[in-house]
């Protein structure tokens, strides 16, 4: 029999969170679910805790796999999933007790493809709600653009507070991009949204998000695959933007481009100060070459406050790609 919701969790060497997030699923007000517990590879206690949990409730099924990320995960959950929608939790994550209720209740009523709720962060506690219209139904391009920063506020990121109707993604043939390990929920998000007829975003704060995880790939200092990553999912993004004609708003290509300024550059920068081979001036200038960034400051047309004498000079060595400048800034910051 189909069960309403599949809810799926990647899992990768968390021993140490992964029952705290089991135990905040079962306790959910809502219990129609299907739990999908896949183990990428994990040489740690995960499986053993996965299999304790199993065979205790026949809605979990466990699926092992060789080591692929978290995207490679993901889709594995996808495929096993046989519920009318579909959602993700983290493992390092918990669940509010309405969460699953509140999210399905809200697509149901409103006949919606995608529903977003805000979330809280652990341990600081601080709370946010998406940055779109919230309590209004809209088509999924109108939904992306009711962000005046759907881009620089992280809008579409963290497809953990999103409830999806599984035959959308179906449908559509929509996956997590394996190549992407960094922004990949970014392009699942905008590809799932821009297919959506009907999507609605609530205030509600139901997801627990584990801020401070030492073990986090976001924590590791240097990430060699991340200029990569980032350059598919640049090209990826624009795609999709292009296609669906959200580039023909000037405010959605401002945006995008003040975030690929300042926070992937940003990312970038100090990704190349964490690498062992340090030299930064070869980094800084490939880093500024690159199309999403060359692409960016021609859009912004070099507009965009600064707000200390080192974002200046920053800034002004990008406009004139003056790397002798720009080097001996961030040796100093080496130093």
């Amino acid at each position: 029999m189909r069960t309403e919701i599949s809810i799926i969790v990647p899992i990768y060497n968390v021993e140490r969170y992964l029952p705290t997030c089991i135990e905040s699923i079962y306790n959910q007000s809502f219990q129609d679910y299907e739990l999908i517990l896949v183990n990428d590879g994990s040489f740690d206690n995960s499986a053993e805790i996965c299999m304790e949990y199993a065979e205790k409730d026949n809605r979990i099924k466990i699926v092992n796999k060789k080591n692929g990320g978290l995207s490679s995960a993901r889709n594995a959950g996808v495929q096993e999933a046989s519920g009318k929608y579909i959602i993700f939790v983290d493992p390092d994550d918990k669940l509010s007790e309405n969460y699953l209720n509140k999210l399905y209740s809200t697509a149901e009523k409103n006949n919606c493809c995608v529903v977003v709720s805000g979330y809280q962060t652990i341990p600081d506690l601080e709370k946010r709600k998406p940055g779109f219209q919230l309590n209004k139904v809209l088509s999924g391009k109108k939904f992306i653009l009711s962000s005046q920063k759907v881009h620089s506020n992280n809008d579409l990121c963290f497809v953990w507070r999103y409830i999806y109707k599984r035959s959308v993604l179906e449908g559509n043939n929509i996956r997590f991009n394996e190549e992407v390990f960094i922004g990949e929920d970014v392009i699942f998000n905008l590809s799932c949204l821009l297919k959506a007829s009907r999507v609605v975003a609530i205030p509600d704060t139901l997801y627990q998000y584990t801020i401070n995880n030492p073990e986090s790939l976001m924590k590791i200092s240097y990430k060699p695959k991340l200029e990569s990553s980032l350059l598919v999912q640049y090209r990826i993004r624009k795609q999709l933007s292009l296609d669906s004609g959200l580039l023909e708003y000037h405010s959605y290509r401002k945006d995008m481009a003040t975030y690929y300024v300042t926070s992937i550059y940003q990312l970038m920068k100090e990704n190349a100060k964490n690498n062992h081979d340090l030299n930064m001036e070869r980094d800084i200038k490939r880093i500024i070459n690159y199309e999403m960034i060359r692409e960016s400051l021609n859009e912004l047309k070099f507009h965009f406050p600064v707000h200390n004498l080192k974002q200046f000079i920053y800034y002004l060595a990008l406009k004139y790609r003056v790397y002798s400048l720009i080097s001996r800034v961030h040796k100093k910051e080496v130093g």
